[in-house]
């Protein structure tokens, strides 16, 4: 198993690749076009026209790079022998992704969805944000299986 974990990456790796993941999705939206990316998802042209809904995406994109921007300087200054707050802050981040990756399920267009966002494009996030789910559990496993803290 040690052999195993040797491969997995730690705290810092793992911080600056969620951050730098989630910067990158956001902010690829906005290079697109926020209204045309969510055209993707099938989005009722009603909807897309609304200036509400507009709002609400920019919200949502910007809190999603603010969080990466978070994410990454956090495990880029965390200092690799307060094995205390990796513990402590890998799981937050778990519990938390795990919880936007529900929602990104809940609304795809998938057995596991409601179809909220049509297509199989609705399906991207919630696949990525897994993927991130699970790079923070297995930080979670290594950092709670042999670290006292």
């Amino acid at each position: 198993m040690a052999l195993f974990t040797r491969f997995l990456p730690g705290f810092k790796a793992t911080c600056l690749t969620v951050g730098f993941l989630d910067v990158f999705m956001a902010g690829s939206l906005f290079v697109r076009g926020l209204m045309p990316s969510m055209a993707e998802f099938k989005v009722p042209a009603e909807i897309l026209a609304s200036p509400h809904y507009f709002d609400a995406m920019l919200w949502v994109y910007v809190h999603m790079i603010v969080i990466g921007l978070i994410i990454s300087c956090v495990g880029y200054y965390a200092d690799a022998t307060n094995l205390l707050l990796q513990k402590r802050l890998s799981l937050l981040l778990f519990v938390v992704h795990l919880f936007y990756t529900y929602l990104d399920f809940r609304s795809s267009d998938s057995a596991l969805g409601n179809g909220l966002y049509q297509g199989a494009a609705s399906v991207f996030p919630a696949i990525m944000g897994l993927m991130l789910t699970l790079l923070f559990l297995q930080l979670v496993v290594v950092l709670h299986r042999g670290a006292k803290g």
